[in-house]
Protein backbone atom coordinates (compact mmCIF):
# COMPACT_ATOMS: atom_id res chain seq x y z
CA UNK A 1 0.00 0.00 0.00
CA UNK A 2 1.62 3.64 -0.71
CA UNK A 3 0.83 6.36 1.51
CA UNK A 4 1.13 9.35 -1.06
CA UNK A 5 -2.21 11.61 -1.55
CA UNK A 6 -4.64 11.15 -3.78
CA UNK A 7 -5.73 13.73 -6.64
CA UNK A 8 -9.58 14.52 -6.06
CA UNK A 9 -11.33 16.27 -8.59
CA UNK A 10 -14.63 18.03 -8.14
CA UNK A 11 -17.47 19.05 -10.56
CA UNK A 12 -20.19 21.12 -9.11
CA UNK A 13 -21.93 24.16 -9.77
CA UNK A 14 -23.34 24.33 -6.24
CA UNK A 15 -20.80 26.13 -4.45
CA UNK A 16 -22.44 24.83 -0.73
CA UNK A 17 -21.83 21.33 -1.95
CA UNK A 18 -17.89 22.56 -2.91
CA UNK A 19 -17.85 23.35 0.75
CA UNK A 20 -19.73 20.17 2.20
CA UNK A 21 -17.02 18.35 0.17
CA UNK A 22 -13.88 20.60 1.03
CA UNK A 23 -15.10 19.92 4.68
CA UNK A 24 -15.35 15.84 4.27
CA UNK A 25 -11.64 15.76 2.24
CA UNK A 26 -10.42 17.51 5.56
CA UNK A 27 -10.22 14.18 7.50
CA UNK A 28 -6.54 13.14 8.03
CA UNK A 29 -7.16 8.92 7.60
CA UNK A 30 -8.09 9.76 3.78
CA UNK A 31 -5.08 11.05 2.51
CA UNK A 32 -6.91 13.08 -0.24
CA UNK A 33 -6.36 16.37 -1.63
CA UNK A 34 -8.54 18.36 -3.31
CA UNK A 35 -6.71 19.16 -6.81
CA UNK A 36 -9.45 20.37 -9.30
CA UNK A 37 -12.60 22.16 -9.19
CA UNK A 38 -14.70 22.64 -11.98
CA UNK A 39 -17.57 24.80 -11.22
CA UNK A 40 -19.02 24.04 -14.91
CA UNK A 41 -22.74 22.66 -16.18
CA UNK A 42 -22.26 19.64 -18.10
CA UNK A 43 -23.63 21.15 -21.00
CA UNK A 44 -20.75 23.45 -21.11
CA UNK A 45 -17.80 21.00 -20.37
CA UNK A 46 -15.60 21.66 -23.42
CA UNK A 47 -12.46 20.40 -24.46
CA UNK A 48 -10.21 22.76 -21.89
CA UNK A 49 -12.16 21.32 -19.32
CA UNK A 50 -11.66 17.83 -20.51
CA UNK A 51 -8.13 18.43 -21.06
CA UNK A 52 -7.36 20.24 -17.53
CA UNK A 53 -8.70 16.95 -15.91
CA UNK A 54 -6.80 14.43 -18.26
CA UNK A 55 -3.88 16.47 -17.57
CA UNK A 56 -4.24 16.10 -13.33
CA UNK A 57 -5.14 12.43 -13.40
CA UNK A 58 -7.51 12.75 -10.70
CA UNK A 59 -7.83 9.09 -9.35
CA UNK A 60 -11.10 10.02 -7.59
CA UNK A 61 -13.95 12.27 -8.90
CA UNK A 62 -16.62 13.43 -7.25
CA UNK A 63 -19.60 14.40 -9.56
CA UNK A 64 -22.87 16.70 -8.47
CA UNK A 65 -25.28 15.49 -10.82
CA UNK A 66 -28.02 18.51 -9.60
CA UNK A 67 -27.74 20.23 -12.69
CA UNK A 68 -28.81 18.00 -14.94
CA UNK A 69 -28.74 14.45 -13.49
CA UNK A 70 -29.31 12.53 -17.76
CA UNK A 71 -26.38 14.76 -19.03
CA UNK A 72 -24.50 13.58 -15.88
CA UNK A 73 -24.39 9.65 -16.36
CA UNK A 74 -23.57 10.48 -19.84
CA UNK A 75 -20.78 12.55 -18.47
CA UNK A 76 -19.72 9.80 -16.23
CA UNK A 77 -20.06 7.14 -18.70
CA UNK A 78 -17.20 9.30 -20.83
CA UNK A 79 -15.18 9.56 -17.42
CA UNK A 80 -14.95 6.34 -16.40
CA UNK A 81 -12.87 4.88 -19.43
CA UNK A 82 -9.95 5.74 -17.47
CA UNK A 83 -7.92 3.37 -15.51
CA UNK A 84 -7.55 3.54 -11.93
CA UNK A 85 -9.97 6.11 -11.24
CA UNK A 86 -13.16 5.96 -8.99
CA UNK A 87 -15.95 8.63 -9.49
CA UNK A 88 -18.48 9.26 -6.59
CA UNK A 89 -21.70 11.04 -7.81
CA UNK A 90 -24.46 12.82 -5.53
CA UNK A 91 -27.62 14.68 -6.17
CA UNK A 92 -31.30 14.58 -5.75
CA UNK A 93 -33.13 11.36 -5.62
CA UNK A 94 -32.68 9.51 -9.02
CA UNK A 95 -35.74 7.25 -10.37
CA UNK A 96 -34.35 3.43 -10.29
CA UNK A 97 -33.62 3.27 -14.06
CA UNK A 98 -31.68 6.21 -13.78
CA UNK A 99 -29.64 5.51 -10.85
CA UNK A 100 -28.95 1.86 -12.14
CA UNK A 101 -27.82 3.76 -15.56
CA UNK A 102 -25.57 5.61 -13.30
CA UNK A 103 -23.89 2.54 -11.56
CA UNK A 104 -23.55 1.17 -15.14
CA UNK A 105 -22.19 4.26 -16.30
CA UNK A 106 -19.12 3.93 -13.52
CA UNK A 107 -19.97 5.28 -10.60
CA UNK A 108 -18.65 3.69 -7.59
CA UNK A 109 -21.05 5.67 -4.96
CA UNK A 110 -24.16 7.27 -5.03
CA UNK A 111 -25.28 9.42 -2.53
CA UNK A 112 -27.83 12.19 -1.76
CA UNK A 113 -26.73 16.37 -1.47
CA UNK A 114 -28.40 15.93 1.99
CA UNK A 115 -25.65 13.32 3.25
CA UNK A 116 -23.29 14.69 5.94
CA UNK A 117 -19.82 15.40 5.49
CA UNK A 118 -18.76 12.02 7.22
CA UNK A 119 -21.07 9.74 4.95
CA UNK A 120 -19.06 11.49 1.90
CA UNK A 121 -15.55 10.88 3.48
CA UNK A 122 -16.52 7.28 4.03
CA UNK A 123 -17.47 7.00 0.37
CA UNK A 124 -14.29 8.25 -0.72
CA UNK A 125 -12.34 5.85 1.88
CA UNK A 126 -14.12 3.32 -0.28
CA UNK A 127 -12.99 4.65 -3.11
CA UNK A 128 -9.76 4.99 -1.91
CA UNK A 129 -9.65 1.68 -0.74
CA UNK A 130 -10.62 -0.02 -3.81
CA UNK A 131 -7.69 1.52 -5.65
CA UNK A 132 -5.38 0.36 -2.66
CA UNK A 133 -3.66 3.34 -1.59
CA UNK A 134 -5.41 4.75 1.05
CA UNK A 135 -4.03 6.91 3.46
CA UNK A 136 -5.39 4.69 6.41
CA UNK A 137 -5.86 1.57 4.45
CA UNK A 138 -9.09 -0.90 5.69
CA UNK A 139 -7.89 -3.18 9.05
CA UNK A 140 -8.06 -6.68 8.78
CA UNK A 141 -11.15 -7.55 10.05
CA UNK A 142 -13.35 -10.50 10.88
CA UNK A 143 -16.29 -11.90 9.11
CA UNK A 144 -19.53 -11.09 10.16
CA UNK A 145 -21.82 -13.18 12.24
CA UNK A 146 -24.99 -14.26 10.77
CA UNK A 147 -27.68 -14.84 12.73
CA UNK A 148 -30.77 -16.41 10.29
CA UNK A 149 -34.36 -16.50 11.88
CA UNK A 150 -36.80 -19.15 10.72
CA UNK A 151 -40.08 -20.15 11.90
CA UNK A 152 -42.29 -23.00 10.49
CA UNK A 153 -45.88 -21.54 10.65
CA UNK A 154 -46.74 -18.06 9.39
CA UNK A 155 -47.92 -15.69 12.18
CA UNK A 156 -45.30 -17.00 14.18
CA UNK A 157 -43.68 -13.33 14.56
CA UNK A 158 -40.06 -14.28 13.23
CA UNK A 159 -40.09 -11.36 10.98
CA UNK A 160 -40.95 -8.71 13.61
CA UNK A 161 -38.56 -10.63 15.80
CA UNK A 162 -35.46 -10.16 13.55
CA UNK A 163 -36.24 -6.50 12.43
CA UNK A 164 -36.30 -5.58 15.59
CA UNK A 165 -33.44 -8.00 16.79
CA UNK A 166 -30.73 -6.30 13.88
CA UNK A 167 -32.08 -2.56 15.31
CA UNK A 168 -30.87 -3.45 19.22
CA UNK A 169 -27.37 -4.93 18.13
CA UNK A 170 -26.80 -2.35 16.13
CA UNK A 171 -27.52 0.10 19.28
CA UNK A 172 -25.97 -1.72 21.65
CA UNK A 173 -22.64 -2.46 19.75
CA UNK A 174 -22.17 0.28 17.73
CA UNK A 175 -21.00 -2.20 14.71
CA UNK A 176 -22.77 -2.38 11.19
CA UNK A 177 -25.68 -4.33 11.12
CA UNK A 178 -27.30 -5.70 7.68
CA UNK A 179 -31.16 -7.11 8.03
CA UNK A 180 -31.12 -8.86 4.66
CA UNK A 181 -34.94 -9.79 3.70
CA UNK A 182 -34.83 -13.50 2.13
CA UNK A 183 -38.44 -14.50 2.41
CA UNK A 184 -38.15 -13.20 -1.58
CA UNK A 185 -42.16 -13.99 -2.37
CA UNK A 186 -43.64 -12.35 0.41
CA UNK A 187 -41.18 -10.92 2.81
CA UNK A 188 -42.00 -8.13 4.44
CA UNK A 189 -39.24 -6.16 6.42
CA UNK A 190 -39.79 -3.34 4.62
CA UNK A 191 -43.36 -2.70 5.25
CA UNK A 192 -41.89 -3.01 9.29
CA UNK A 193 -39.24 -0.45 8.51
CA UNK A 194 -41.43 1.95 7.03
CA UNK A 195 -39.20 2.25 3.57
CA UNK A 196 -39.87 1.59 0.01
CA UNK A 197 -36.60 -0.04 -1.21
CA UNK A 198 -35.34 1.02 -4.58
CA UNK A 199 -33.32 -2.22 -5.32
CA UNK A 200 -33.90 -5.60 -3.53
CA UNK A 201 -32.19 -9.03 -2.97
CA UNK A 202 -32.64 -9.98 -6.95
CA UNK A 203 -31.31 -6.92 -8.07
CA UNK A 204 -28.27 -7.53 -5.96
CA UNK A 205 -28.35 -11.39 -7.35
CA UNK A 206 -28.45 -10.24 -11.36
CA UNK A 207 -25.35 -7.67 -10.78
CA UNK A 208 -23.09 -9.96 -8.40
CA UNK A 209 -20.75 -10.60 -11.04
CA UNK A 210 -19.28 -6.87 -10.86
CA UNK A 211 -20.27 -6.49 -6.64
CA UNK A 212 -17.25 -4.58 -4.74
CA UNK A 213 -18.37 -2.48 -1.47
CA UNK A 214 -19.08 0.88 -3.49
CA UNK A 215 -22.02 -1.12 -6.07
CA UNK A 216 -23.06 -3.12 -2.83
CA UNK A 217 -23.67 0.52 -0.78
CA UNK A 218 -25.95 1.35 -3.95
CA UNK A 219 -28.13 -1.43 -3.12
CA UNK A 220 -28.83 -0.81 0.50
CA UNK A 221 -31.25 1.22 2.11
CA UNK A 222 -30.08 3.00 5.56
CA UNK A 223 -33.00 2.91 8.12
CA UNK A 224 -32.58 6.07 10.43
CA UNK A 225 -32.29 3.90 13.58
CA UNK A 226 -28.46 2.94 11.18
CA UNK A 227 -29.65 -0.34 10.35
CA UNK A 228 -29.29 -1.58 6.78
CA UNK A 229 -31.46 -3.50 4.47
CA UNK A 230 -31.19 -5.66 1.88
CA UNK A 231 -34.66 -6.21 0.76
CA UNK A 232 -36.81 -9.05 -0.56
CA UNK A 233 -38.55 -7.90 -4.22
CA UNK A 234 -41.65 -7.24 -4.23
CA UNK A 235 -43.12 -8.93 -7.16
CA UNK A 236 -42.88 -12.40 -5.98
CA UNK A 237 -42.59 -13.64 -9.16
CA UNK A 238 -38.67 -12.45 -9.06
CA UNK A 239 -37.92 -14.74 -5.85
CA UNK A 240 -38.02 -17.73 -9.36
CA UNK A 241 -34.34 -16.60 -10.51
CA UNK A 242 -32.56 -17.03 -7.27
CA UNK A 243 -30.95 -20.47 -6.73
CA UNK A 244 -29.31 -21.57 -3.29
CA UNK A 245 -25.99 -21.36 -4.70
CA UNK A 246 -26.30 -17.48 -5.50
CA UNK A 247 -27.66 -16.67 -1.75
CA UNK A 248 -24.18 -19.24 -0.32
CA UNK A 249 -21.80 -16.71 -2.72
CA UNK A 250 -23.82 -13.13 -1.71
CA UNK A 251 -24.14 -14.42 2.41
CA UNK A 252 -20.32 -15.36 2.21
CA UNK A 253 -19.79 -11.81 0.70
CA UNK A 254 -21.60 -9.77 3.14
CA UNK A 255 -19.65 -11.16 5.64
CA UNK A 256 -16.60 -9.24 4.76
CA UNK A 257 -18.85 -5.58 4.94
CA UNK A 258 -21.08 -6.44 7.98
CA UNK A 259 -20.20 -7.03 11.86
CA UNK A 260 -23.87 -8.98 12.25
CA UNK A 261 -26.07 -10.23 9.18
CA UNK A 262 -29.33 -10.70 10.21
CA UNK A 263 -31.38 -13.04 7.96
CA UNK A 264 -35.18 -13.04 8.09
CA UNK A 265 -36.83 -16.42 5.73
CA UNK A 266 -39.56 -17.61 4.43
CA UNK A 267 -41.99 -20.01 6.60
CA UNK A 268 -40.74 -22.28 4.25
CA UNK A 269 -37.67 -25.36 3.55
CA UNK A 270 -37.38 -23.43 0.24
CA UNK A 271 -33.26 -23.52 -1.51
CA UNK A 272 -32.75 -19.85 0.28
CA UNK A 273 -33.76 -20.48 3.40
CA UNK A 274 -31.43 -23.65 3.74
CA UNK A 275 -28.92 -21.81 2.11
CA UNK A 276 -28.73 -19.42 4.79
CA UNK A 277 -28.97 -21.77 7.92
CA UNK A 278 -26.35 -23.29 6.23
CA UNK A 279 -24.45 -20.55 6.58
CA UNK A 280 -25.68 -19.21 9.50
CA UNK A 281 -23.89 -19.31 12.83
CA UNK A 282 -26.79 -19.20 14.75
CA UNK A 283 -30.20 -19.90 13.92
CA UNK A 284 -33.02 -18.84 15.66
CA UNK A 285 -36.09 -20.90 16.04
CA UNK A 286 -39.40 -19.00 16.51
CA UNK A 287 -42.26 -21.04 18.19
CA UNK A 288 -45.46 -20.12 19.83
CA UNK A 289 -46.83 -22.10 22.20
CA UNK A 290 -49.59 -23.85 20.18
CA UNK A 291 -49.43 -27.51 18.36
CA UNK A 292 -49.82 -26.37 15.09
CA UNK A 293 -46.32 -24.26 15.98
CA UNK A 294 -44.55 -27.05 18.06
CA UNK A 295 -45.38 -29.97 15.54
CA UNK A 296 -44.19 -28.29 12.37
CA UNK A 297 -40.81 -27.53 14.37
CA UNK A 298 -40.98 -31.37 15.68
CA UNK A 299 -41.67 -32.42 11.50
CA UNK A 300 -38.97 -29.89 10.16
CA UNK A 301 -35.94 -30.44 13.02
CA UNK A 302 -34.07 -33.71 10.76
CA UNK A 303 -34.19 -31.06 7.69
CA UNK A 304 -32.49 -28.58 9.79
CA UNK A 305 -29.67 -31.12 11.06
CA UNK A 306 -28.75 -32.33 7.84
CA UNK A 307 -28.66 -28.55 7.14
CA UNK A 308 -26.52 -27.16 10.07
CA UNK A 309 -22.60 -27.05 9.62
CA UNK A 310 -22.20 -27.60 13.58
CA UNK A 311 -25.01 -29.23 14.27
CA UNK A 312 -27.62 -28.08 16.77
CA UNK A 313 -25.29 -26.20 19.08
CA UNK A 314 -26.73 -23.50 16.35
CA UNK A 315 -30.13 -23.48 17.67
CA UNK A 316 -31.77 -20.94 19.28
CA UNK A 317 -35.66 -21.49 20.14
CA UNK A 318 -37.36 -18.22 20.59
CA UNK A 319 -41.08 -18.72 22.42
CA UNK A 320 -42.85 -15.39 20.82
CA UNK A 321 -46.12 -14.37 23.19
CA UNK A 322 -45.29 -16.59 25.65
CA UNK A 323 -47.94 -16.74 29.22
CA UNK A 324 -46.65 -18.69 31.99
CA UNK A 325 -49.96 -19.72 32.83
CA UNK A 326 -50.36 -21.48 29.13
CA UNK A 327 -51.76 -24.76 29.05
CA UNK A 328 -48.25 -25.49 27.67
CA UNK A 329 -45.23 -25.43 29.54
CA UNK A 330 -41.68 -24.69 28.60
CA UNK A 331 -40.80 -28.29 30.41
CA UNK A 332 -43.54 -29.63 28.06
CA UNK A 333 -41.75 -27.96 24.59
CA UNK A 334 -38.40 -29.42 25.88
CA UNK A 335 -39.74 -32.89 25.89
CA UNK A 336 -41.56 -32.54 22.54
CA UNK A 337 -38.94 -30.84 20.87
CA UNK A 338 -35.54 -32.05 22.76
CA UNK A 339 -34.48 -28.50 22.59
CA UNK A 340 -34.24 -26.42 25.26
CA UNK A 341 -36.29 -23.14 24.99
CA UNK A 342 -33.35 -20.24 24.89
CA UNK A 343 -35.44 -17.33 25.43
CA UNK A 344 -39.22 -15.86 25.57
CA UNK A 345 -40.56 -12.99 24.26
CA UNK A 346 -43.79 -11.26 26.07
CA UNK A 347 -47.26 -11.61 24.33
CA UNK A 348 -47.38 -7.57 24.06
CA UNK A 349 -49.51 -8.32 20.40
CA UNK A 350 -51.66 -4.54 20.81
CA UNK A 351 -48.20 -2.57 20.88
CA UNK A 352 -46.45 -5.37 18.21
CA UNK A 353 -49.21 -4.36 15.71
CA UNK A 354 -49.70 -0.94 16.17
CA UNK A 355 -45.74 -0.92 15.60
CA UNK A 356 -46.18 -2.65 12.43
CA UNK A 357 -49.02 -1.16 10.92
CA UNK A 358 -47.23 2.68 11.77
CA UNK A 359 -43.57 1.32 10.26
CA UNK A 360 -41.92 1.91 13.21
CA UNK A 361 -40.50 -1.01 14.78
CA UNK A 362 -41.31 -1.27 18.27
CA UNK A 363 -37.86 -1.43 19.96
CA UNK A 364 -38.09 2.48 18.73
CA UNK A 365 -41.16 3.29 20.36
CA UNK A 366 -41.97 2.83 24.47
CA UNK A 367 -40.67 0.57 26.62
CA UNK A 368 -43.20 -2.01 26.46
CA UNK A 369 -42.41 -5.38 27.83
CA UNK A 370 -41.60 -6.92 24.43
CA UNK A 371 -39.34 -4.24 23.81
CA UNK A 372 -37.42 -5.35 26.92
CA UNK A 373 -37.27 -9.16 25.86
CA UNK A 374 -35.84 -7.95 22.74
CA UNK A 375 -33.26 -5.71 24.28
CA UNK A 376 -32.36 -8.00 26.56
CA UNK A 377 -32.15 -11.06 23.74
CA UNK A 378 -29.83 -9.03 21.90
CA UNK A 379 -27.36 -8.04 24.69
CA UNK A 380 -27.12 -11.92 25.66
CA UNK A 381 -26.44 -12.73 21.65
CA UNK A 382 -23.99 -10.34 21.64
CA UNK A 383 -22.07 -10.93 24.91
CA UNK A 384 -23.18 -8.05 26.68
CA UNK A 385 -25.31 -9.62 28.93
CA UNK A 386 -23.89 -9.67 32.73
CA UNK A 387 -23.95 -12.34 35.09
CA UNK A 388 -25.05 -11.96 38.82
CA UNK A 389 -25.41 -9.17 40.64
CA UNK A 390 -24.02 -6.80 38.36
CA UNK A 391 -26.87 -7.55 35.76
CA UNK A 392 -29.12 -4.25 37.10
CA UNK A 393 -26.31 -1.79 36.71
CA UNK A 394 -24.79 -2.89 33.26
CA UNK A 395 -28.53 -3.27 31.57
CA UNK A 396 -29.32 0.36 32.78
CA UNK A 397 -26.21 1.70 30.79
CA UNK A 398 -26.80 -0.93 27.61
CA UNK A 399 -30.64 0.65 28.03
CA UNK A 400 -28.89 3.99 27.87
CA UNK A 401 -27.51 3.66 24.32
CA UNK A 402 -30.87 2.29 23.21
CA UNK A 403 -32.31 5.49 24.12
CA UNK A 404 -30.22 7.77 22.05
CA UNK A 405 -32.10 10.14 19.31
CA UNK A 406 -33.53 8.33 16.12
CA UNK A 407 -30.79 8.62 13.69
CA UNK A 408 -28.01 8.85 15.81
CA UNK A 409 -25.40 6.13 14.52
Amino acid sequence: MNDRSLRAALISTDPGFTAHVRTALMRPDLGVALALESPVRFAEFDEEHVGALRQLRPEIVIVDLEDDPDLGVKFIEFLSGTANQKIIAAGPTLEPALLLAAMRAGISDYLPKTSSAEALGEAVLRASQQLGVAGAGPKVRQPGQIYTFFSSKGGSGSTTIATNMAIVLHRLTNKRTLLVDLDLELGEVALLLGVQPRFTFVDMVQNFHRMDSGLLASYIEQHPSGVHLLSAPFHPEKAEVVSGEEIRRILHFLRQHYDYIVVDTSKSFSPATLAAIDQSDLVFLVANLDLPSLRNIQRGLPMLRRVLAHGEDQLRLLVNRYHAEGDITLDDVKRTLGIKVYWTLSNDYGAVVDSINTGKPIVLNGTSTYSRDIKALAAQVAGLRPEGGERRGVMGRLVGRLRRPEGKK
